[in-house]
């Protein structure tokens, strides 16, 4: 399917934390090896330009403390998670906003495996999850041509792109927007479903 072709297109970027050491909780027969703190997103047209937005912190209910390492990344800090949201009311929220047929893409898959995880972890389902498009291969394949994962921040720089503050969720979303506007989708894209 072409990008043109597909039903509402929504591009998604995850900000996590994961714990102090290398215990995993358990719960509903699913580990959890990072806990989503942000999601962010845009709705895209045939042409890759931005037609809406979704941003939401979660309140983490498993690894409540964040790392120092990942608030330095990311300038999430303890009290921002203290007013946002439970995941399972995000998450329902942030799916309704998708609407009611659409495709994800991403900037490498471990977003849709987070997402995943998660959602598996709070009980939820997941079976409804749509297709997710990998836009780092894409772009590699397209660009590159070397057979590596490269930093949404290199692609950004590679064509010559001002990038929003990276590691801040809905500004991935939107830089990953930006590098898809420099990308042929006029060819069938099932080469890249995650």
């Amino acid at each position: 399917m072409k990008l043109s072709e597909m039903p509402e297109r929504v591009v998604f970027d995850l900000e996590w934390n994961y714990p102090h050491t290398r215990y995993r909780e358990e719960q509903n027969g699913t580990r959890l090896s990072g806990e989503i703190i942000q999601i962010g997103a845009v709705k895209i047209d045939a042409e890759a330009g931005i037609t809406d937005r979704y941003n939401a912190i979660i309140r983490p209910q498993y690894y409540r403390k964040m790392r120092k390492d990942i608030t330095e990344l990311t300038d999430i800090t303890n009290e921002d998670l203290a007013g946002g949201r439970p995941f399972p009311e995000v998450v329902r929220e942030f799916l309704d906003w998708c609407g009611e047929e659409w495709v994800f893409f991403s900037w490498s898959p471990s977003d849709i495996y987070m997402i995943e995880e998660n959602m598996l972890f709070y009980g939820m389902e997941v079976d409804g999850l749509p297709d997710c498009y990998d836009m780092q291969v894409m772009f590699d394949d397209q660009i590159t041509m070397e057979g590596r994962d490269y930093a949404l921040s290199y692609a950004m720089w590679k064509l010559g792109i001002k990038p929003e503050q990276s590691h801040n969720a809905l500004n991935d979303a939107i830089n990953t927007a930006e590098v898809m506007k420099h990308l042929d989708f006029s060819e069938d894209l099932a080469e890249y479903i995650v």
